[in-house]
């Protein structure tokens, strides 16, 4: 059986194309294809994945192994129904969203996580996805959607270490490349694909996509700042500290901003230049009718509609 990763990452529109799979598992069942989303992963299947390798007990070293046993009996079980391929799409595998903003860093674990993964799927696995997001817009996404869940608001500081911090888009390409020397590495931008579920599908299947089911609905949009005021008075605090802007949330400044998107051109430079052989480079116009307003993954400030 083939098994494709989808590794996300978060606020790419994962959880719309989640949803568009789940809701078109008979329609993939048909084609002979199973999928596994974070429902069914997070409900223990991929328990040990996380465990430091590096301060391992004893018993994390045994839960490992046991992670691994889990996933070849449910592949098996997949099989012998007569599944050929396998799509597993969680965007936690490179890491969690909430550690990157306090670590104040870019998935600084995928490298270990992935090769743990890898572990399990081993040589079964023909292709990994990754969809990526300018860096100015990601991060603002990630720290609205963490402080509508509780999170502090943004510093200047915190904002300043972001913007800072020396990892890349490439980083996880090559982390990735790295565990699965054997697949193939498919890469899309937010810009272009997000509201395109089924061109993201057709790029993890190598293929044209099956019918899918739910394919206008959108889910997990970053929340406005209007929003985010609202969260700040319902926890008592003082909703001041999120400014009165239209749109959406952005806690960088005008150079911040210009700096994140510098070091997003280079990413998608080194991507259409051929990732020093590593991965693919989807750069496909949003031009269907679910066109982001952003084109090929240019840095084009409008977007058509608030994807995750």
């Amino acid at each position: 059986m083939d098994v494709v990763l989808h590794i996300g990452v978060h606020r790419t529109g994962t959880t719309t194309v989640q949803r568009v799979m789940g809701a078109s598992r008979e329609t993939l069942v048909a084609g002979r294809i199973a999928y596994w989303g974070p429902k069914r992963l997070r409900g223990g299947l991929f328990q040990g994945l996380s465990d430091d390798p590096s301060q391992m007990l004893p018993w994390q070293a045994r839960r490992r192994k046991r992670m691994a046993g889990r996933i070849n009996l449910a592949m098996e079980t997949h099989r012998q129904e007569g599944m050929r391929t396998l799509l597993v799409s969680e965007e936690n595998i490179a890491g969690m969203l909430r550690p990157n903003l306090t670590r104040r860093s870019l998935y600084p674990d995928a490298d270990t996580r992935l090769a743990r993964l890898a572990e399990a799927f081993g040589k079964r696995c023909i292709r990994v996805a990754i969809g990526i997001r300018c860096y100015d817009r990601y991060w603002s996404s990630a720290l609205a959607f963490a402080l509508a869940r509780g999170g502090p608001p943004p510093t200047s500081q915190m904002c300043s270490a972001l913007v800072a911090q020396p990892r890349r888009w490439r980083d996880l390409v090559h982390a990735a490349a790295q565990a699965f020397p054997q697949a193939e590495i498919v890469v899309w931008t937010h810009e272009a694909l997000a509201a395109r579920p089924e061109q993201q599908v057709a790029a993890l299947l190598g293929g044209p996509a099956p019918r899918l089911k739910a394919i206008r609905d959108w889910h997990n949009a970053s929340p406005t700042p209007a929003a985010l005021r609202e969260v700040m008075m319902d926890r008592g605090e003082d909703p001041g500290v999120i400014s009165e802007m239209s749109g959406k949330f952005m806690p960088f400044t005008a150079l911040q901003r210009s700096a994140l998107r510098a070091h997003y051109a280079e990413d998608l430079g080194w991507l259409r230049g051929g990732a020093d052989g590593l991965a693919r480079y989807i750069d496909d116009p949003a031009t269907d009718w679910g066109a982001t307003g952003q084109g090929r993954g240019h840095l084009n400030d409008g977007e058509y509609r608030r994807l995750a």
